[in-house]
């Protein structure tokens, strides 16, 4: 059996490596198709036959993937969308037009239970994780499955079916993913959506074993090669214990620099001393706001401003790199309050600072804080997800313009706070299109920097990455 992922986004997922290992695990196949590297999707798929096509729908790009997936049901093909929209939206997902079946959380066994009853011409109606939708669009609605408690029970992820695209299998930087879950409960972010989703449903924070992460890496090596490794985990530090086994294990049989994610509350010298000592060459955390009451009451960072200078003095004063997380445009948020999340990055001196416009999505804690209190209008719903964190919300603040404004400034603040003075004149202008490039200009020459990409990797992934996912 054939199961085909079609996704937007010219970046690996996980999620989708690891279903499809587990299906060539258990005798079926699997293969991916980017959007933007395949002249014409529905031809493909003819020529490849699948007996599943399944598409990865994240908040934001949902009307694409439905779009995608009534044309390749016209087309005769099943249609399977999953991944975190289907996930926390499945109503809103499974009653479209061209869309069969949804798999909800975690989908590794769903998936490989659906391909083998219709290999052995069983019932897919009672499948864990899965909602089915007849001919007649009855729905059938499954409970979820317990999560995966023990991730090494899985095969390291499928990494092929990416790193077919050249520019995916050539670049020097590798991504890696060592665990599941995450202990803190943000506003703004999914993680709560999904904890309470598993409630009783296994251990919700796991961890692949140090041993089974450095023969992946050893692995990808081989097969691939990377100068520089990227953990992609919410919180890598999490565990003093696992950190202690895995560092001194990647440091003799990797030995590469590498970049992960800390949480500022875990950040003690020790730490960035242990990690440096072992290849650590910068770390990423969020800051989100300057501002410590709209961070803690609003966003639940439960974070002091004292932590966050003194993270981050420790981070730099100690020769790591630092890339600092953060949001505009919060619901109450004033320009000043706004000023005060620059202020905060300009003590700190990051090396690199990501900052967004909130986009609120329905159902998160904070997007139902912003319509409880005005800030957005009581029917608010996914037709008016902006589909980009890095252009204007729908969250109504007074000085809306000027904070869209200050995000195009943001970094260049940071880095040169001589120019602040002129700062504060441009952002009074109306935002505009030039405002906009110099953000994505200076952002893509920053984050090569702090990820160090080599000039070969900018320029395989500027000609690959579809200009909407920016």
């Amino acid at each position: 059996m054939l199961l085909i992922f079609i996704q937007r986004s010219a970046f690996p997922n996980f999620g989708i490596m690891s279903i499809s290992a587990l299906l060539k695990k258990h005798g079926h196949n699997a293969d991916l198709l980017i959007v933007s590297e395949e002249k014409d999707i529905i031809a493909r798929l003819k020529t490849l036959k699948p007996d599943i096509v399944g598409l990865h729908t994240i908040t934001g790009e949902h009307n694409w993937a439905l779009a995608l997936a009534k044309k390749i049901k016209a087309a005769g093909f099943t249609t399977l969308l999953g991944g975190p929209h289907a996930t926390y939206y499945p109503e809103e997902t499974i009653n479209k037009e061209g869309v069969d079946l949804l798999a909800v959380g975690e989908a590794e066994y769903t998936c490989l239970e659906l391909l083998n009853n219709l290999r052995d011409k069983k019932g897919i109606s009672g499948i864990q994780n899965l909602w089915v939708k007849d001919a007649s669009g009855k729905v059938i609605k499954n409970e979820l499955r317990c999560l995966i408690e023990d991730l090494d029970s899985l095969p390291s992820p499928d990494r092929d079916i990416y790193y077919k695209y050249s520019f995916l299998g050539k670049s020097s930087v590798k991504q890696f993913l060592t665990g599941r879950g995450c202990p803190y409960d943000c506003t703004f972010c999914s993680n709560h959506l999904l904890s309470k989703m598993y409630k009783g449903k296994g251990k919700y924070i796991r961890r692949v074993s140090p041993k089974k992460i450095i023969e992946e890496m050893k692995a990808v090596r081989q097969k691939w090669g990377f100068r520089t490794a990227s953990f992609t985990d919410d919180v890598f530090v999490m565990s003093n214990e696992w950190l202690d086994e895995f560092l001194p294990l990647f440091k003799k049989e990797i030995n590469v620099p590498f970049m992960c994610n800390v949480r500022v509350n875990l950040v003690t010298e020790a730490l960035v001393l242990k990690l440096k000592a072992n290849g650590c060459y910068g770390v990423a955390m969020g800051i989100e706001s300057g501002n410590e009451d709209l961070r803690n009451r609003v966003l639940k960072k439960r974070i002091s401003n004292e932590e966050i200078i003194g993270a981050g003095r420790l981070i730099k004063s100690n020769g790591l790199k630092l890339k600092a997380f953060n949001m505009l445009g919060l619901p109450g948020e004033t320009f000043e309050q706004a000023m005060e999340t620059l202020e905060m990055n300009i003590k700190i001196s990051p090396d690199f600072t990501p900052v967004s416009l909130l986009e609120p999505y329905p159902k998160y804690e904070i997007t139902d804080y912003a319509i409880s209190h005005g800030y957005l209008k009581e029917n608010y719903g996914l037709d008016d997800v902006a589909g980009s964190i890095y252009v204007p919300s729908k969250i109504e603040i007074k000085d809306k313009d000027k904070i869209i404004n200050l995000q195009s400034f943001f970094f260049l603040a940071v880095k040169f706070p001589v120019l602040l003075p002129l700062i504060k004149k441009l952002v009074n202008y109306k935002p505009n299109a030039f405002y906009k490039l110099l953000t994505k200009i200076v952002y893509g020459y920053y984050m090569s920097r702090v990820h160090r990409l080599t000039l070969r990797d900018i320029i395989r992934y500027a000609l690959h990455i579809d200009a909407t996912q920016v």
